[in-house]
């Protein structure tokens, strides 16, 4: 997870050093109605993704809830629950990943958005993103309250570093008991009955800060800085998450993060809500002035999406990417990143836009 938050950082600082170095004199737009509307459908839309994000989220906490009462009227005994309600078990741990994919979609689908806003970065740390207190950036701020009454001190996001291994057997640390889910007669890795006690803890969580995140995208007042702000900050990620792509199962065919689905998912949920950004946003800010930038600035954002659609398609469809080619995709990914934002820069430096670090 580091490396991309890293990345991010790193992007703001870079924003930062270019806008100032680019300089560029011109007429400062003021807002229109067209950028008055798009800034408003942008907040509608993510508020939008995070109801559903929230409805999902209670799901899973239910689906969650009914797997640790089958574990507590057999008084913890996970063998002993297993032994008397196997079917039951197996059929509520699917519907758990079912829900789970379902929920993390629906944040993936607004990363773009929250993770680059100021005032909301904070719950993709907390939903997604950040570390655990163990290390020395970038650290999720929460503490995760148990039913057992144990406290867990910043044990790092709740998608990608705790359910995601909790719910598919990535951390034998988490398995109490290693079961034959599938029935085939034999016990695959991620064949588990997983910690119930740990499960309840991080769905609630799920569900109580994606409705804080709700309450703190209500309160934003959208404007043209969180705009640009959020792009410049996001988009030049691509690379890192194509590095996770790479690192995962589907190219190394080792059991390791993301697990659940392919990473290129996540990507074109998260390029997505960039690209929402912009042509909602910002391309009314910039074609005002600078009309030839901004439909480059929108080609660029068509082309990066294609490739990521593309690369994903060929994936579904079977094609089995070595490490290799998975680098070549993520650097032209990243090239295209690059440039687009460079244009980005240019054009907030025309209108006299503060990138926010």
């Amino acid at each position: 997870m580091s490396k991309k938050l890293n990345k991010r950082g790193q992007a703001s600082a870079l924003a930062m050093a270019l806008l100032a170095a680019l300089s560029i004199s011109g007429e400062v737009s003021a807002a229109t109605d067209a950028e008055v509307r798009g800034l408003a459908s942008v907040k509608q839309f993510t508020l939008d993704h995070n109801a559903r994000l929230i409805a999902q989220a209670q799901l899973l906490e239910t689906a969650v809830a009914d797997y640790a009462a089958i574990i507590k009227a057999h008084k913890g005994d996970y063998q002993a629950a297993w032994n008397a309600d196997k079917k039951q078990l197996a059929r509520q741990i699917e519907t758990i990943r079912t829900l789970w994919l379902e929920t993390s979609n629906q944040y993936e689908t607004i990363e773009g958005i929250v993770a680059g806003i100021p005032a909301t970065a904070k719950y993709d740390l907390i939903l997604d993103a950040g570390n655990p207190g163990s290390e020395s950036e970038d650290v999720a701020e929460y503490d995760l309250p148990l039913p057992d009454g144990k406290v867990l001190k910043r044990p790092g996001n709740l998608f990608h570093g705790i359910t995601e291994p909790l719910f598919w057997g990535m951390d034998e640390a988490l398995v109490k008991l290693e079961v034959d889910l599938n029935g085939d007669g034999k016990i695959s890795r991620g064949e588990m009955l997983f910690d119930a006690n740990l499960g309840l803890g991080a769905a609630g969580a799920l569900t109580h800060w994606s409705k804080a995140l709700q309450a703190d995208m209500s309160a934003w007042k959208p404007n043209r800085d969180d705009a640009f702000t959020s792009v410049v900050t996001m988009t030049p990620t691509v690379g890192d998450y194509f590095g996770e792509w790479k690192e995962s199962q589907f190219i190394s065919e080792e059991i390791g993060a993301f697990v659940a689905q392919s990473r290129l998912a996540d990507v074109l949920g998260i390029m997505g809500g960039c690209k929402k950004m912009y042509f909602s946003a910002i391309s009314p800010v910039v074609a005002s002035n600078d009309a030839a930038l901004d439909q480059q600035i929108k080609n660029g954002f068509e082309e990066l999406l294609s490739l990521v659609e593309d690369t994903y398609a060929r994936e579904k469809a079977g094609t089995q990417f070595g490490t290799e080619e998975a680098d070549a995709l993520g650097n032209e990914a990243q090239d295209i990143a690059d440039r687009v934002v460079a244009m980005v820069l240019q054009a907030a430096a025309k209108n006299e836009v503060t990138i926010r670090g």
